[in-house]
């Protein structure tokens, strides 16, 4: 942890700003043990350089499965960068609108678009209620202009008006409530601040249905041995390239479709295994950006993927989203 980052900290509990006790920081300027306490007397650990403000990992304990095995599966390098288009793609950010802004990244796994952000120039700060904040810090958390800490979307440790822009891809589907969660988001953001969301679409109605049924099944197995299971999406992937056949094999039994075996594997067991999975359309997350006074919505290509802006003066947000917790 970086001593800039008490700037935008807030104690989750009562609000208030928090200050460090505990080592000095390291030669690199790393907080790496300590704690974080509030003038009320709420404390929150710093460890191994990360400020986490939950106990435990909750109901992503699948997701601290993963992105320990897989903790640079997804990572650009020179030849590929395929995390920076997913970027471009599912938030309509450009670099020159990243550069020089704060970010806040909820939901940020690995840190792979940390990354591509930290490389656009922004600043960034990266939640997870996962684990899999470690393997973040590990892989970018000491770089210039990174952040990585451990907190729940439902209880963010963040200062209000504090980012320019907020982002989730793929993650906001994963909590037991879609829009309670989006809905904590609007406060954070300062007048004219962007927030980009992308979650699952409800429109392939046989796939949703059938991959349902499945994960009705794959929530209940082990980790290790679902995450075993998920090697077969490696030979089925040539089955289901097959015309017509393919097609309807892909409806009965969705398996990611990455060209990388590696990446492959990875993305079928984060369709398999996550607790909470929901799927929605443009209209109903249109009325979410709505409910949080938000305005110029923007949609993008892959279902469901919308930016919103908070207005100069926006109404005030709701301090308690119905259908929050857990």
């Amino acid at each position: 942890m970086k001593e800039s980052l008490l700037k935008m900290l807030a104690c989750p509990t009562c609000g208030q700003g928090l200050a460090v006790e505990g080592p000095p920081p390291s030669p690199e300027g790393e907080i790496l043990e300590g704690r974080l306490i509030c003038p009320a007397g709420h404390a929150y650990p710093i460890r191994a350089g990360v400020p986490r403000f939950v106990s435990d990992d909750a109901y992503v304990d699948n997701f601290s499965f993963e992105w320990k095995l897989h903790c640079r599966t997804q990572m650009d390098t020179c030849e590929s960068k395929v995390s920076e288009e997913d970027f471009r793609r599912k938030t309509g950010l450009l670099p020159d609108q990243v550069r020089g802004k704060r970010i806040l990244d909820v939901g940020c796994g690995m840190g792979r678009f940390l990354d591509v952000v930290a490389r656009w120039g922004g600043e960034v700060v990266g939640i997870d209620l996962s684990y899999a904040v470690d393997a973040a810090f590990v892989n970018l958390g000491r770089g210039a202009g990174v952040h990585v800490v451990q907190a729940d979307v439902f209880s963010l440790p963040f200062q209000e008006g504090c980012f320019d822009i907020i982002y989730s891809i793929g993650v906001l589907h994963h909590t037991p409530d879609c829009r309670a969660a989006f809905l904590r988001l609007p406060r954070l953001l300062v007048g004219g601040g962007h927030v980009c969301v992308w979650v699952y679409g409800r429109y392939n109605k046989l796939q949703s249905f059938t991959s349902d049924c499945w994960r009705a099944i794959t929530t209940r197995l082990p980790k290790r041995f679902l995450y075993s299971l998920c090697y077969l999406s490696v030979p089925l992937y040539y089955l289901y390239r097959i015309p017509g056949i393919g097609h309807l094999l892909r409806n009965l039994f969705p398996i990611s479709m990455q060209k990388r075996r590696t990446w492959r594997v990875l993305d079928t067991f984060d369709w398999y295994s996550p607790k909470y999975q929901s799927k929605h359309t443009y209209p109903e997350v249109f009325s979410w950006f709505r409910e949080a006074g938000l305005r110029q919505l923007m949609l993008y290509e892959p279902p469901v993927a919308v930016r919103g802006t908070r207005d100069w003066q926006s109404p005030s947000q709701p301090s308690e989203a119905p259908g929050s917790g857990h």
